[in-house]
């Protein structure tokens, strides 16, 4: 199996020293799995099931409706779901229970929860809110899961390994003629035969001018020839995930603005890579990002001015409108920043995560360069921007589509480590 029940153990003797400053006798804190969602019109038909990321990672089971207690007064108790005869006749037994605790019967909590004065819910319920002590206590939970372990770390770099092969077969099979669907078809299936329980996002293939939306859905636009393709696809097992993205060359040399924006971007991409370390704050990794990629479309002539002006007009949005990454690990946004209620955006991109980075951190680094048709021929911007931007040059890019590499750093003591490095960049 994935973790031990010494891992899990190892998990709550780290959060629940932190929850004791905060909690006090009489009080519980509740974690909720979770309960399947009825589709729309679906009868008895129900999404795929995924616990709470915060309730599976406390307990290693996947089995919804279960609940997890922790109280100064008792520690941690899990109240678990017993499987009927009707689950075990229609689906069997279920692979839900990665680390198998001994725990109270779920029938039990109700009465259980009689002799606490004040119960906090946190997980999968329609209970919590972004205020008071629950806030807190979900935020400390955040902070502490966001730290990978041992256990976590190892499985990550197995499905990063995954990967590896889903993008190999891509460029085997990447030529003018083929669809984008089928790009995806050739990827998925090579990463299910590998382990691949699933992907853990929609994955995204945009060749051309499609390569310049960024959630672009894989059509059956056929792919022509000497055209950049962008794939944005992971792999996932039990809810741990990576989060990828390669831009290819459907066939021969990239022409000299495909390989001037190619270069661009990994540019900043390995600049930004060296910058990612403990103590530093993303936001700062971002924002050198934003004035690299300002200066080099200065350089390309696509801009025009003095570079501190255009820096200071935030005019690169209009190329690279989102941020540089977020966290990674388990499921494809993690943690996010819940705690950060009031967030700001820097070069016109709200960021995900506005924290310092520590180790353990696992983050996405996704420079991008786009040309964006409906953010670029927008009458307000080009109003706004019309000294800034090179309109007579930039006719000539319009049509390239983008350029985004992404890979996924593991925090360290001393930098970071690059868990997607073995997946295949095109070499100038």
């Amino acid at each position: 199996m994935y973790f031990s029940k010494q891992d899990i153990d190892n998990r709550r003797a780290r959060l629940a020293p932190k929850w004791n400053e905060v909690l006090t006798k009489g009080e519980a804190v509740l974690v909720y799995a979770g309960a399947p969602i009825q589709k729309p019109g679906g009868l008895d038909n129900t999404y795929t099931y995924l616990p709470h990321p915060s309730y599976y990672w406390l307990t290693g089971r996947r089995r919804e409706e279960e609940v997890i207690l922790y109280s100064v007064d008792t520690g941690w108790i899990e109240f678990q779901k017993v499987l009927g005869k009707e689950t075990a006749f229609w689906e069997g037994e279920k692979q839900d229970v990665l680390v198998d605790t001994p725990g109270k019967s779920l029938v039990d909590l109700d009465a259980f929860l009689k002799q606490f004065t004040t119960v906090y819910k946190l997980g999968q319920t329609s209970d919590y809110k972004k205020e008071g002590k629950a806030f807190t206590l979900n935020t400390l939970l955040d902070q502490t899961r966001r730290v990978k372990d041992d256990a976590e770390i190892k499985l990550i770099r197995h499905i990063a390994d995954i990967a590896v092969h889903g993008y190999k077969k891509i460029a085997e099979v990447l030529r003018p003629g083929i669809t984008e669907r089928d790009i995806q078809i050739a990827y998925e299936a090579e990463i299910f035969r590998n382990g691949a329980h699933t992907t853990p996002y929609d994955s995204i293939v945009g060749s051309g001018p499609n390569a310049a939306i960024l959630h672009f859905a894989p059509s059956q636009r056929v792919v022509g020839e000497q055209e950049l393709v962008l794939v944005d696809a992971g792999a996932d097992i039990y809810d741990y995930c990576v989060d990828i993205t390669r831009t290819f060359i459907s066939s021969g040399e990239m022409e000299s603005r495909q390989k001037a924006l190619y270069q661009l971007v990994k540019l900043v991409q390995d600049s930004c890579t060296k910058m990612t370390k403990p103590g530093v704050y993303w936001r700062d990794v971002h924002n050198k990002a934003a004035a690299l990629f300002t200066e080099g479309l200065l350089h390309l002539g696509i801009l025009k001015g003095n570079l501190s002006d255009l820096i200071a007009q935030e005019v690169v949005y209009m190329f690279f409108p989102h941020g540089l990454g977020h966290l990674v690990g388990l499921r494809v946004r993690d943690t996010g920043q819940e705690e950060n209620l009031h967030p700001k955006t820097y070069f016109g991109a709200r960021l995900r995560v506005d924290i310092q980075l520590e180790p353990g951190h696992l983050i996405t680094m996704e420079p991008g360069m786009y040309f964006i048709k409906p953010l670029l021929e927008d009458e307000d911007n080009k109003k706004k921007f019309k000294e800034c931007i090179n309109w007579e040059e930039l006719n000539h890019w319009m049509n390239i589509g983008g350029v985004r590499i992404e890979d996924n750093l593991l925090l360290t003591d001393s930098g970071n480590d690059n868990l997607t490095a073995a997946i295949p960049k095109i070499s100038i």
